[in-house]
């Protein structure tokens, strides 16, 4: 996420100061991959003689600090931290609520690989409410949703069920494939047309046995799964597809 937010930043050119709690060198958005630029790197940190600055050094000019930190360890951070305290702190979590802290989380999943500036400027940030975005990142043109604090928990959650959950599923499933003597990446058109579809037009993209009420599919389907652990969770999507739309649409 560090790497991410840096490489942003650059592009927009956004100022920024970076530390690090580790004592190694620190880094400055992506390293580039190739063997040259690596060693370079190397000999420029093993020749490097200023010693690491200290977090209150660092802070000492700036109103905004961002912990990108695990969501257990921002609090302890802050308040372990005296020169934090009369500082405007952001964290980047999408479930903690704090009041040490300003909530301001990237609905996004970023891999190892940088993005592209438009795909930085599409991500959508959810904040706390009250949260001014333009204050905490003035160079970023980004779309900004506000959330009460109440709502926090069941947002992520069900930010985890829409990413984590389906990639659990999909790799799962191209794993199992070569058993049955297919390519593991057999269902990748399959999966990014879906993906494609759903976000064009949610409510029609959905096709297959539920949408069709084709029963005996479903039940050779729940048969053939049976006493694997997908078939568990094939019984509860079914029934929960059978449910009527309101209840579908439980509201916290």
């Amino acid at each position: 996420m560090a790497r991410h937010l840096m490489h942003y930043c650059q592009l927009v050119k956004q100022p920024y100061i970076q530390w690090r709690r580790s004592a190694s060198a620190p880094r400055s958005g992506f390293q580039p991959a190739s063997r040259l630029a690596n060693f370079k790197r190397k000999l420029k940190a093993l020749i490097q003689t200023q010693p690491k600055r200290s977090l209150a050094a660092v802070v000492e000019d700036v109103r905004t600090v961002v912990v990108l930190l695990p969501d257990d360890q921002i609090e302890s951070f802050i308040r372990n931290n005296p020169c934090l305290q009369h500082k405007r702190c952001v964290h980047f979590s999408g479930s903690l609520v704090t009041t040490l802290a300003q909530g301001i989380h990237p609905l996004m999943t970023f891999g190892a690989k940088p993005y592209d500036l438009s795909v930085y400027q599409a991500i959508p940030f959810v904040v706390d409410q009250g949260v001014e975005f333009k204050a905490v990142f003035p160079k970023f043109n980004n779309p900004v949703h506000s959330i009460q604090p109440i709502h926090k928990a069941i947002y992520h959650a069900y930010c985890v069920m829409a990413g984590n959950f389906s990639q659990m599923l999909w790799k799962h499933i191209g794993e199992a494939l070569p058993a049955i003597d297919l390519p593991a990446d057999l269902m990748s058109a399959y999966l990014r047309q879906n993906t494609e579809n759903f976000i064009n037009d949610p409510v029609h993209s959905a096709t297959g046995p539920f949408v069709r009420g084709d029963v005996d599919t479903i039940n050779k389907h729940l048969q053939a799964l049976k006493g694997h652990p997908l078939g568990d969770i094939y019984q509860s999507f079914y029934d929960w597809h059978q449910l009527p739309s309101e209840q579908q649409r439980w509201q916290s």
